[in-house]
């Protein structure tokens, strides 16, 4: 009798051990789609927060809900925020190493409400956070996973989780939603807003940090009028983990690429118009290639390091009637150089290299 109580003291204590485990980022992203959560007792914050925790189980939501009032305390160990009225919480763990919870809820068009968490797990200074999104019918006491949600599929601009820093900023009060990306070390950042359309919280626009500055270069090379650039991604050419900025139209015919060694140190690299193309070689040299007029052609290269350019050259060609032949003239930062010198140097940016940039959506007019 004696060692079936303990028996059975062991196996409760197993079951309690069990029954408060924390889930990780990765655990709640692999199986968080797959699950719906039953026994909703009312659509607003705390019900719903409570709900979510009881199914997947964080320790900065417990915390939360264990003591659900505003603490501005900041010795303690989460910063906590109730706003019940504008159905907003959220709890954040002080120091590195930490990790976060934020939920808000809304009301939708179709008399549902849509219940958005956000968990952000830190490694260091920088963020893991996932987005995840939920319908709730109150005639079921459900919380349906709603993974098409245009923020659940959020990818970084650029998916290296050392440079990338994330944070997703839902709503205390308004409806929009901010994904801020900080791309580490330079404190560039990209800003995409998601306005509320009844629904869901739908891409609106996104900000690129002093992109005017930018927009400013190209217009001074090239006076096109009414240049619009429609699409963004970041690229690390000399893989310094400091990436550069790409910029282009929705033809592809005019671009632009951006070394951003910080704030007051931007660069335009290359650039095109839709008589251009871009060049790139597989050590650190980024270019443009094209027509200059009858009978001439040019290629212009930036060679890039720690995301600076070391030096610009070119090699522009010209027919050359007498001997039917077209003859290089090569300069080193705006300087001729001799032929020899100029074929070193081209021979010693290596093989030509495609590279196709996975494109996200920029208007830079908002």
């Amino acid at each position: 009798m004696k060692k079936l109580l303990i028996l059975l003291a062991f196996c409760g204590s197993v079951a309690v051990a069990l029954a408060q485990k924390n889930y990780t980022t990765d655990e709640i992203r692999a199986g968080w789609a797959k699950k719906t959560i039953t026994g909703v007792k009312s659509g607003n914050i705390l019900p719903l927060l409570t709900a979510f925790n009881k199914t997947w189980r964080t320790a900065p939501a417990t915390a939360l809900l264990a003591s659900p009032v505003t603490n501005e305390n900041h010795e303690d160990s989460y910063a906590i925020v109730v706003d019940t009225p504008n159905g907003y919480v959220s709890a954040a763990e002080l120091g590195d190493d930490g990790e976060d919870i934020e939920a808000c809820v809304w009301k939708r068009s179709n008399g549902h409400k849509l219940f958005a968490v956000v968990y952000t797990r830190y490694h260091g200074l920088t963020p893991h956070p996932i987005s995840l999104f939920y319908d709730y019918d109150a005639t079921k006491g459900t919380l349906t996973p709603e993974f098409d949600v245009q923020l659940v599929q959020f990818m970084p601009s650029f998916a290296d989780p050392s440079v990338d820093f994330v944070h997703i900023s839902l709503p205390q009060k308004g409806k929009d939603v901010v994904v801020t990306e900080y791309i580490m070390p330079w404190g560039f950042s990209i800003k995409q807003t998601y306005k509320w359309d009844g629904m869901a919280p739908v891409w609106a626009s996104t900000t690129v940090e002093n992109f005017a500055k930018m927009k400013k270069m190209y217009d001074a090379q090239y006076e096109i009028p009414d240049v619009k650039f429609s699409k963004l991604a970041l690229y690390d050419f000399d893989e310094d983990n400091n990436p550069e900025l790409w910029v282009s139209t929705e033809d592809d015919g005019n671009q632009a690429i951006f070394a951003i060694h910080s704030e007051n140190n931007i660069q335009m690299i290359a650039s095109t118009y839709y008589k251009t193309h871009l060049l790139f070689h597989e050590n650190n040299v980024v270019g443009s290639a094209g027509g200059c007029g009858t009978g001439c052609f040019r290629a212009d290269y930036t060679k890039l390091e720690n995301s600076v350019p070391v030096y610009r050259f070119a090699d522009q060609q010209d027919y050359n009637y007498q001997k039917e032949d077209m003859i290089s003239t090569y300069y080193k930062d705006d300087k001729k150089v001799s032929d020899a010198e100029g074929k070193r140097i081209l021979d010693s940016f290596g093989e030509v290299k495609d590279i196709i940039p996975l494109m996200h959506e920029f208007e830079a007019s908002k």
